[in-house]
């Protein structure tokens, strides 16, 4: 269906589109490059862009430097269980004062 200029599509989760790394495995890395800065549609971002880009925790990089399961580090910090496993999928984000929790942990690290 296209509407406005957007095409789009369902993919297919039993049966995704294959993909010829064969191509990609024969570029030297200069011309990977050259290639994915000649994408328009993937520019790489401007200084000011990643300025104002926002941070996202990690939370698993932290929780490993602590050496916790999800388990430890949840009953550690009063946190439930399902909320670290969200986080560390990405299913969620840690909300303002979450971040600042996990922030404080990082920093006593």
């Amino acid at each position: 269906m296209k509407r406005e200029g957007i095409t789009r599509f369902k993919l297919n989760r039993k049966r995704p589109p294959k993909t010829d790394w064969s191509r990609f495995d024969a570029m030297s890395e200069e011309e990977r490059h050259h290639a994915a800065l000649s994408d328009p549609d993937a520019l790489p971002a401007t200084k000011a862009q990643l300025a104002r880009a926002r941070r996202v925790l990690d939370v698993r990089a932290l929780r490993r430097k602590l050496k916790l399961s999800q388990a430890q580090f949840a009953a550690r910090f009063h946190l439930p269980l399902g909320t670290i496993r969200d986080w560390e999928q990405g299913a969620h984000r840690p909300d303002k004062a979450a971040q600042v929790l996990v922030t404080v942990i990082a920093e006593t690290v």
